[in-house]
């Protein structure tokens, strides 16, 4: 997997309620993308990928890994779920996606969590942020290693 840490920030509510989630970019990929993280035999049973969630010019990201299912298969209609924490302030989706677990699942309940902290965090510390994963693996790159991809 790619190199993207978890952070854990305190959620100040004021601090982060005037950062909105402006948009929102899930890339999926073919899991042999990822270099030895898997058994090659095994690759193929796995929808691998990233959710980039951003707000004012930063963006948090998560990952993802999981067994591939009838649901995973249309990357639109297993996004979907997402689309309801466009607009909403920083702190509010984090409680949407906690809230949430049971109807989105664990993998993507842990994916919005995932990339929300990492947000939180870039909000919070704004003097850490590093290059984002896009400008590290290249965008046009990113996009051209991505089996799908869906923006909203």
């Amino acid at each position: 997997m790619l190199n993207i840490t978890v952070p854990s920030p305190v959620i100040n509510e004021n601090e982060l309620a005037r950062y909105r989630i402006s948009s929102m970019e899930v890339f999926r990929f073919d899991c042999r993308f990822l270099h030895n993280q898997l058994p090659p035999w095994n690759a193929g049973a796995y929808d691998c990928g990233l959710l980039k969630i951003s707000s004012d010019g930063l963006s948090g990201w998560g990952e993802y890994i999981s067994p591939c299912s009838k649901e995973s298969v249309d990357l639109v209609r297993w996004a979907s779920v997402f689309a309801k924490l466009k607009g909403l302030s920083v702190a509010e989706a984090i409680r949407c996606a906690e809230a949430t677990n049971e109807a989105w699942g664990l993998v993507r309940t842990r994916l919005a969590e995932s990339a929300l902290l990492d947000l939180a965090f870039k909000i919070r510390y704004p003097f850490t942020v590093h290059k984002d994963i896009a400008s590290s693996l290249g965008y046009a790159r990113l996009l051209d290693r991505s089996q799908a991809y869906f923006s909203f």
